[in-house]
C-alpha cells in the first residue's frame, strides 16, 4: 500500500503520527521548522569538524514519529514483496560498520570512495519530489511539501535530525542498484555506509581496468546528483592495511591499532584526570562513547 492513500492531508498525518493537528500546525506555520534548530560542530576522528544542525525537542519529537512512520511503511513493503535491503549498512536495523566491513574481508583489492557533501546533496526539492513521485509513497503535492518542511533545514537534510538517515537511504536506493550492477560488471562486491562507498575483489585484472571502472562510477554518481570526493578515493592492496568504515579487513575484522591506542589514552585521561582532549579541544563523554 502506498502511504499517500493513508495521508491525504495534515489531519491524516497528525493521526498517523499520534499527535494533535493543533500541535502539528503550530510547528509548521507558527513556530516554523526553520526556527527550531541549534547548530554546533564536533571534531571528526580523521581531522576537521562536522557541522551538526539539531532540532529542538518539539520538532525532534515530530521527526522521530515521522521517521518511525516511514520505517514501518517501508518495512511492511519489504516483507510483502520479499525485498532484501543488503547494500546500505548505515541507519538500518541489524546493520552496522561490522556488517559493512565483513563483505570486503580477505580481498586482494579494496576500493574506498567518498561522496562529497552528502547530506547537502538532498535539497528541499529533491526530498519533496521523492515523496511525491516514489511509488511507495506518492503523496499529493501539499503533503510532500509538508514532509520536506518537517525534514529540511536551510534547503537540505540536516545532520542531526532523526529523519535524515532514513530519507537519504531511501533516495539512494536507485543509486545503490545501479552501482551494484556496475560492480558486478567489473566482478566487484559493493556496499554503502552513508557517504562511504566500498568495492572489493580478488580479481587481479581490476587494476588494468581501474580507469574504465572509475569513469563509469563517476558517471553513475553524477547522474544521481552526487559528486566524488577525490581526496578520499583509495585503492588498498592486500599487503597494506585495508580499512573499511574504520575497521581493518585484511584477515579477521579488527579495530585499527592506532585508533584503539588513541581511544584508550582518552579513556585513561578521563579516568585519571576527569577530562580528555580530541585534536587539542576538550572532549565530552558522549563523544568518547560514540
Amino acid at each position: 500500500m502506498i502511504l499517500g492513500v493513508r495521508v491525504a492531508d495534515r489531519a491524516d498525518l497528525a493521526d498517523e503520527l499520534g499527535i494533535s493537528l493543533q500541535f502539528l500546525t503550530y510547528i509548521l506555520y507558527s513556530k516554523r521548522p526553520e526556527n527550531c534548530y541549534r547548530s554546533f560542530e564536533i571534531p571528526k576522528s580523521s581531522g576537521g569538524v562536522r557541522h551538526i544542525n539539531a532540532p529542538n525537542d518539539d520538532l525532534k519529537y515530530i521527526q522521530s514519529k515521522l521517521a518511525k512512520l516511514i520505517w514501518n511503511h517501508i518495512k511492511q513493503i519489504r516483507e510483502q514483496d520479499s525485498i532484501r535491503a543488503n547494500l546500505s549498512h548505515a541507519f538500518e536495523k541489524g546493520k552496522s560498520i561490522f556488517t559493512n566491513a565483513r563483505i570486503h574481508q580477505r580481498k586482494r583489492y579494496v576500493i574506498n570512495v567518498d561522496l562529497k557533501d552528502f547530506f547537502d546533496s538532498f535539497n528541499f526539492g529533491r526530498v519533496l519530489g521523492f515523496f511525491e513521485k516514489n511509488r511507495y509513497f506518492m503523496l499529493n503535492h501539499e503533503m510532500a511539501t509538508v514532509f520536506a518542511q518537517l525534514t529540511c533545514y536551510k534547503n537540505c537534510l540536516p545532520q542531526g535530525a532523526p529523519t535524515s538517515p532514513i530519507i537519504t537511504n531511501l533516495v539512494c536506493e536507485i543509486l545503490d542498484i545501479r552501482l551494484l550492477n556496475l560492480a558486478k560488471s567489473y566482478r566487484l562486491d559493493y556496499t554503502r555506509y552513508a557517504d562511504d562507498l566500498t568495492f572489493s575483489t580478488n580479481d587481479k585484472n581490476i587494476i588494468n581496468r581501474f580507469d574504465d571502472f572509475y569513469n563509469d562510477l563517476n558517471s553513475e554518481i553524477e547522474r544521481a546528483g552526487f559528486k566524488i570526493n577525490t581526496d578520499k578515493t583509495r585503492v588498498l592492496y592486500k599487503d597494506s592495511r585495508q580499512n573499511v568504515t574504520g575497521l581493518v579487513v585484511n584477515k579477521k575484522i579488527n579495530i585499527d591499532r592506532r585508533y584503539y591506542k588513541k581511544v584508550r589514552a582518552m579513556t585513561n585521561n578521563l579516568y585519571r584526570n576527569g577530562s580528555f582532549t580530541i585534536d587539542g579541544k576538550p572532549g565530552t563523554v558522549n563523544q568518547l562513547g560514540g
